[in-house]
């Protein structure tokens, strides 16, 4: 197991950790409504976040980006309406399932598992395992289109990584 620097040792690893750092910032600069006295926590709290988090292997491709981001919205806001939906109708009769959903386009451990953070965004769903051919995913109120929307998100997902997709056993 390799040890994590805390600090960068390299210039390239300082633009990453500033990078990280300005990010960071903004965010809190936007969920604290840009009041001053939030700095006061937000400076210790940035820093420590910065250097302690993670690298994610994700691509810098701002046009898979854009398209992406909206899509996550929406799904994140009509999940929220929907799950609320439900809680109010108690009486609403619920079919729940798991169901497989088997990668298409995938490839990369990446990729996958951002799609299945990504899963958890959709109404209602939630994703229970990973594996290497397949994803499961439970399903709070099932409906037809399920599949082709997982389907659609993976190809979008697939176009974020920079189209490095499964080939199809018999396709040249």
């Amino acid at each position: 197991m390799t040890r994590r620097r805390l600090l960068p040792t390299r210039f390239g690893d300082w633009r990453g950790w500033a990078g990280r750092l300005a990010l960071l910032a903004l965010l809190w600069w936007i969920l604290g409504g840009g009041e001053a006295e939030s700095w006061r926590w937000g400076v210790p709290a940035i820093i420590i976040t910065a250097l302690v988090m993670p690298i994610p292997d994700l691509p810098l491709r701002p046009v898979a980006w854009l398209r992406l981001l909206p899509l996550a919205l929406w799904l994140g806001l009509r999940g929220g309406i929907e799950v609320a939906w439900l809680a109010c109708r108690p009486r609403m009769q619920l079919d729940t399932r798991v169901i497989e959903h088997r990668w298409q386009r995938l490839d990369d451990a990446s990729g996958r598992l951002f799609m299945a953070t990504l899963i958890n965004l959709l109404p209602g769903t939630l994703t229970v395992r990973i594996d290497s051919d397949r994803l499961q995913v439970h399903v709070l109120h099932y409906r037809d289109g399920i599949a082709e929307r997982l389907q659609r998100l993976e190809g979008q997902i697939d176009a974020l990584f920079g189209g490095r997709h499964l080939r199809n056993e018999g396709s040249p």
